[in-house]
């Protein structure tokens, strides 16, 4: 793989165009710049530059293309063939790294030709089972893979949709039908040809709208947004990239023989051998710039076609596929019930959307997100944020759009502030410094610790070592930064046993293993963000953590000695019911209890159970209410 990519940094001279031109052929995607991202997202057309489906059917049909061609007639072709171009896809799946979408797209061509090879009837659901099954098998990850997912369900829904789609128009019967006999040959092929050019971008769009029908809800849910510019993109960029495929492959080949050649021989005639994959490259070249100066034009003509800052949650991205599913059945059945579950799923989603808003709207929470190798807090109050990196180094826009944008769009934040280093924010902050800070003796000094203070939670932080002679400074949460040298009892003298401590995503995970079994066996509460994803806390009294966990301790130490005082009154179980008031008009007498009766059987009532009867009227001179056994027959 470094090969063939040296191959494109030597032939191809502008960087831009070089980065594309790997991503397209190769998936490598390291040296495409944000700007370029953020064009190809913003269109639609991001799958175009990793190597998925699209790259491998390429190379498959183009493969089977030219055996056929040169060796159709040859004995057994119809099995080294296929195996040969099961061999070629397999050697371009481990040149582009083994990605999901490929070996989705691999292992599918594998089935449909093994089952050519025995002649037997494929479908292509069971094809695309199967390679879910086996891929899964392998690697059981893959089930969240972005990549994955993704893949699976445009193929999916193309294969399910695309006909369907295609079925509404009829273009090449349509542009048949304007052809008459006594029209010129000039005339008619030129009705042939608009018919072929027309169903050719009727099938490309019929295709476009289907990936789009299953991955919507999924593209919501990653990337938060979504371009109604992606089916006229798809039109311009697909035909251009597939042609831009096709000659890089071409120019990989094609130096691959020169170099083989050119090793035998020496002198000038390597360079005249050169000159082929120059021209090969010259085009290529050309061709990706035209791709690329298609996406950022499209970029920017319709820029007001993104939707962004979409929030979707896993149960609503659920609700989608739901609603999308009972649509799709509705179409093909025509049943109205169809229609019910549909609505049911409509309203649901939309109080879920409520619902969501709500509990938003006047939230506070102070949170330490898991962000690998950086250091990153949140102070969330209401609609407005402020994000801190207390290492001084600014969030990067790659980690701002994945790691912070879904709470941002989630809880619909207005203002959105970011503090390197602290700076600029607005969270009262102090620096505590070390006793031990200034003595030259001690080769690694221990640095200052920096405290806030947040709607009554104390906040700590520390990235070195810190020493007993620290003064004394009870904390509520105290974050763990850079592999701090610190241990258990010095964190208890200086900040208290009740300080919830914090491991953020710099600490490196020998450490943690290692510091989290010596804080828990002195008391103390851990977590690691890395781990067990990003550490939240809402604000609740001026005493914060502590003081709630104090009071929790005391609320569960009273629980007995409440229990004692219920029973020490002499009041066991249930409280009986007292009779109610008289109404000012008579009672009527009440009568004993029937025998109970279960399952047609008598059952004999608890012996010498008196009840209390009510006299007709209740009266401050009325006698007291007299006693009858509940076993008499009679009326008291």
């Amino acid at each position: 793989s470094k090969v063939l990519d040296g191959v494109f940094r030597h032939y191809i001279r502008e960087k831009r165009e070089y980065a594309i031109a790997s991503a397209l052929v190769l998936g490598k995607q390291d040296e495409v710049d944000y700007e370029t991202k953020q064009a190809y997202t913003a269109t639609g057309t991001t799958h175009i530059m990793a190597v998925s489906g699209l790259q491998v059917g390429l190379l498959f049909a183009a493969f089977t293309w030219l055996m056929q061609k040169l060796f159709s007639r040859a004995r057994g072709f119809r099995v080294w063939a296929p195996l040969l171009g099961l061999a070629v896809i397999w050697s371009y799946a481990v040149l582009t790294g083994l990605s999901a979408s490929v070996m989705r797209a691999t292992v599918m061509f594998s089935f449909l030709t093994v089952g050519q090879m025995i002649e037997r009837q494929t479908n292509i659901f069971n094809t695309l089972a199967c390679a879910a099954f086996f891929l899964l098998l392998w690697n059981p990850f893959y089930l969240t893979d972005v990549g994955f997912q993704l893949s699976f369900l445009a193929v999916l829904s193309i294969v399910y949709l695309q006909p369907r789609i295609v079925a509404w128009l009829d273009v090449k019967s349509w542009f048949a039908a304007r052809r008459r006999p006594w029209q010129s040959k000039p005339v008619q092929w030129w009705w042939q040809a608009n018919g072929w050019i027309w169903n050719g971008i009727w099938q490309a769009t019929a295709l476009s709208l289907a990936a789009q029908v299953a991955t919507c809800s999924l593209s919501l849910y990653y990337f938060h947004q979504f371009p109604l510019s992606f089916l006229f993109a798809n039109l311009i960029a697909v035909p251009i990239s597939t042609i831009a495929v096709y000659v890089g492959l071409v120019l990989l080949v094609v130096w691959g023989i020169t170099a083989g050649i050119g090793y035998l021989l020496t002198g000038g005639l390597v360079w005249w051998l050169d000159w082929l994959p120059r021209l090969i490259a010259l085009i290529f070249e050309w061709m990706v710039w035209l791709f690329n100066s298609v996406i950022f034009f499209i970029s920017r003509v319709f820029d007001s076609w993104v939707i962004r800052e979409i929030h979707v949650s896993a149960l609503q991205t659920a609700l989608i596929f739901g609603i999308i599913g009972t649509a799709l059945v509705w179409f093909d059945t025509k049943r109205l019930a169809w229609v019910r579950w549909m609505t049911v799923l409509v309203a649901l989603y939309a109080g879920s959307r409520v619902l969501e808003a709500r509990q938003v709207a006047t939230e506070e929470e102070f949170i330490v997100y898991s962000i690998p190798r950086r250091s990153a807090i949140g102070f969330w109050q209401g609609a407005a944020a402020e994000f801190v990196t207390p290492d001084s180094i600014p969030l990067n826009e790659t980690e701002r759009t994945y790691r912070l944008l879904p709470g941002i769009i989630q809880r619909q934040a207005r203002r959105t502030r970011y503090c390197p280093g602290w700076r600029g924010c607005t969270v009262p902050v102090r620096r505590l410094a070390d006793a031990d800070s200034a003595n030259d003796k001690l080769w690694q000094k221990p640095g200052p610790v920096v405290l806030a203070q947040w709607r009554g939670l104390r906040l700590g932080f520390v990235s070195n070592g810190i020493s007993s002679a620290t003064q004394p400074t009870p904390l509520d949460v105290l974050v763990l930064r850079r592999n701090a040298r610190v241990k258990p009892e010095t964190i208890a003298a200086v900040f208290g046993t009740n300080t919830q401590v914090v491991f953020d995503s710099s600490c490196k995970i020998w450490y943690v293993s290692r510091l989290d079994s010596a804080l828990k066996a002195n008391g103390f509460r851990t977590w690691d963000v890395t781990e067990k994803g990003a550490f939240r806390l809402k604000p609740g009294n001026p005493g914060g953590l502590a003081a709630r966990v104090e009071k929790q301790g005391a609320l569960a130490a009273s629980g007995p000695a409440l229990g004692d005082a219920a029973g020490a009154s002499g009041r066991r179980g249930p409280r009986r019911r007292r009779p109610r008031r008289g109404s000012g008009r008579d009672r009527r007498p009440c009568r004993p209890h029937p025998p109970w009766t279960t399952a047609g059987r008598h059952r004999r009532p608890p012996p010498r159970q008196e009840r209390r009867c009510l006299t007709s009227r209740r009266s401050p001179t009325s006698s007291p209410p007299s006693t009858c056994s509940a076993s008499s027959p009679t009326v008291c």
